[in-house]
């Protein structure tokens, strides 16, 4: 009986799994902390279980300008230099192409429009480097309807999410970086500053769960909103540049003749059901400006993670510090992910203070 006992504990012994960080959830801004703790060398593992994941389905679209006012984006420059770098490790650790850089036109509602756009091109500061003064590119586009011109915002493009985060699942899990479940709380042990989960023992934990953060036990009370979006994929024969056309939808190249068309926002019905009243508003929308045949071949819905002050929440738990949150993207995700990712590292690592305005220290009367 004795040496049983020795033998059952010895094995539980080899079984523990000790890492610096644990990252729960492997979407964008989970995979950019895990791509991070590669580059430094740092032990980890990420637990996902892949289900509804808004990064899967997005656009990827990395803009700096906010199409509605023409203004510029939170701290746009150093996002733009940055997601070209951290993507850029991506496509060559896996050594395939993810980055794909091309203009954004916005089609222009009226003359005022076009006035403010051209005004704020050669007088704005933060925008010269970005909105081009021409207005006629997409004349030559039979399809695209756009009496008034269209205004270029320069330095954009799309990574290409959804195979990324395949692609990069799938080297974690050769690496044996990864575990394919849900996250079980009640499998969670804190204490004297470390955190075990079933035999792993880490020296932090990452929440990087989109919107799910909202069934977190530790963090759940934090002013996460969902916002549901839905999405098309369509395909079409018609002539269209390669880059994206916003009018009242966004309508943007996926290569072999198909397009993404979306986005919706519907904070009332935050759920995960396709609709046919998504679908019909997408179609209305894109065929506003794009006068040709096409067909609807995918649908998808997910749940955008965003908070009331529009910026990401990234820091520790106030009570348990092994506890670390990284969320709150929204719908900027490919921009925001990197920059916030070095942010928190920098924290984690170097004590380094995080930007105010990111800081999850503004909702600790929350707790």
């Amino acid at each position: 009986m004795i040496l049983i006992t020795i033998i059952n504990f010895t094995h539980k012994i080899l079984k523990l799994k000790k890492v610096e960080y644990i990252i729960v959830g492997q979407g964008v801004a989970g995979s950019c902390m895990a791509m991070k703790l590669l580059q430094e060398n740092k032990s980890f593992v990420v637990i996902d279980n892949h289900f509804h994941k808004a990064s899967a389905i997005a656009a990827g679209i990395f803009n700096p300008v906010v199409l509605k006012r023409f203004s510029i984006v939170w701290n746009a420059t150093k996002q733009i230099q940055r997601l070209q770098e951290v993507f850029g490790q991506f496509e060559k650790l896996l050594n395939k192409k993810y980055i794909y850089n091309f203009s954004v036109y916005r089609i222009f509602n009226d003359e005022q429009e076009k006035k403010t756009w051209i005004k704020k091109a050669t007088t704005h500061p933060d925008l010269i480097d970005y909105l081009s003064t021409e207005t006629e590119q997409l004349n030559s586009y039979s399809s695209i309807k756009n009496p008034i011109g269209s205004g270029e915002v320069l330095h954009t493009g799309r990574v290409d999410l959804t195979n990324l985060l395949i692609d990069f699942k799938n080297y974690l899990v050769e690496k044996n970086n990864f575990i394919d479940e849900t996250f079980d709380f009640s499998e969670l042990k804190l204490e004297n500053n470390q955190a075990m989960y079933k035999n792993i023992e880490a020296d932090k934990i990452i929440f990087a769960e989109g919107f799910n953060i909202l069934n977190n036990p530790y963090f759940k009370n934090l002013p996460v909103i969902g916002v549901k979006g839905e999405v098309l994929k369509i395909e079409t024969n018609a002539k269209l540049p390669k880059a994206v056309v916003k009018g009242k939808e966004f309508l943007m190249p996926l290569g072999k003749n198909q397009y993404f068309v979306g986005a919706t926002y519907d904070r009332d019905n935050v759920n995960y059901e396709n609709t046919e009243g998504a679908k019909q508003y997408l179609i209305d929308g894109v065929q506003n400006f794009f006068e040709d045949n096409f067909e609807v071949v995918e649908q998808h819905a997910s749940i955008r993670s965003t908070v009331v002050d529009r910026r990401p929440i990234i820091g520790a738990h106030p009570t348990y510090q092994q506890l670390i949150c990284l969320n709150g993207m929204g719908t900027r995700g490919t921009m925001l992910a990197p920059v916030m990712v070095d942010d928190l590292y920098d924290f984690l690592e170097n004590q380094q203070p995080i930007d105010k305005e990111a800081n999850i220290e503004r909702f600790y009367d929350k707790f």
